[in-house]
């Protein structure tokens, strides 16, 4: 049975009634969409539990495997991030199958009575609605929770040994994240040419899944995780469901960066968000030069998140 979302949830200080039905322009020129109605946020919370994949706990081996299997004990990349590799188990839990697009993000913000993240010009062709949505580490995390109050579900970020389980199907030896365990440009992964033709980045979905039912993650973006980044975490991490250390330069990120996308490298980056004016160059209000604020949430176009249920099943 779908959680009721009440009214006095979907905006702050606009009520759901009242909304106009067009997205409105506001005077820093910046849009904002009109207050979704609890119908449409129920329809998200339904679409979010169906596109949620549980996988059940298992252990297994994280990091760099490459010293065990290659000739000489050489390892599959030379970064220190992604060793030693080490023993994991995890408890089950459930993870969206695809990132959060921009479609379900501004529904999010919209309720906040927020104007859309990422409306700088250059965004503009990443900025679609089926497309993996940009935001820094805070938006993906107020995101996350916001889902989690709305359906009533322990709902977050994935810990950074969550994704790579996922992305290796369950912890299987996959070098990539994709159907076969290979990077085959154009059939798993997307091309530079068909990123190109998409305006820089694709629709989730439209290359096949790994074995385990995810899709996209190495489609172009690297993906938020709730993990405070340590540069020796992995020589010290615990054994059952690590989390990360209590603090750092900044969160993990995973996924992929650039032509590099196997599953088990990593990174980080800072969780400031982007503040600031940017120059519009357009016909309305005031010319084509005018500068507008960056909005909450706004970062760069690459840095997708998916969400977490944390326990064995989500329910129906």
């Amino acid at each position: 049975m779908l959680f009721v979302v009440q009214p006095e949830l979907t905006a702050a200080g606009r009520s759901e009634s009242s909304s106009a039905a067009e997205p409105e322009t506001l005077a820093d020129g910046n849009v904002r969409d009109p207050v979704p109605t609890s119908a449409r946020l129920n329809e998200l919370i339904a679409q979010t539990k169906r596109n949620m994949i549980t996988l059940p706990g298992g252990a297994f081996e994280m990091g760099d495997w490459g010293s065990q299997v290659n000739s000489g004990g050489l390892p599959f990349e030379g970064s220190p991030d992604s060793k030693p590799a080490h023993k994991v188990e995890l408890s089950g839990y459930s993870m969206s199958k695809f990132p959060v697009t921009y479609a379900e993000f501004d529904l999010y913000v919209a309720t906040k009575s927020l104007p859309r993240v990422n409306q700088k010009t250059f965004y503009r062709s990443f900025r679609k609605p089926n497309n993996p949505a940009g935001v820094n580490w805070q938006g993906a995390k107020d995101y996350c929770q916001w889902i989690a109050k709305l359906s009533g579900l322990p709902v977050d970020l994935p810990t950074e040994a969550q994704w790579e389980y996922a992305a290796r199907s369950g912890g299987k030896r996959n070098l990539f994240p994709t159907d076969d365990g290979t990077k085959d440009d154009g059939r798993n992964v997307p091309s530079y040419q068909q990123r190109e033709e998409a305006g820089g980045l694709t629709e989730v979905g439209k290359f096949p899944p790994n074995p385990a039912g995810f899709h996209d993650f190495g489609a172009g973006t690297h993906e938020w995780t709730n993990d405070w980044y340590g540069a020796d975490y992995y020589s010290k991490s615990p054994r059952h469901n690590p989390s990360g250390p209590g603090d750092g330069p900044g969160r993990v990120v995973r996924g992929d960066f650039g032509s590099l996308q196997m599953t088990f490298q990593r990174w980080h980056r800072p969780v400031e968000e982007e503040t600031g004016t940017w120059t519009l160059r357009s016909q309305q209000r005031g010319g084509p030069n005018r500068e507008i604020p960056y909005t909450k949430y706004s970062a760069t176009s690459e840095n997708a998140f998916r969400c977490v249920v944390n326990q064995p099943r989500a329910p129906k």
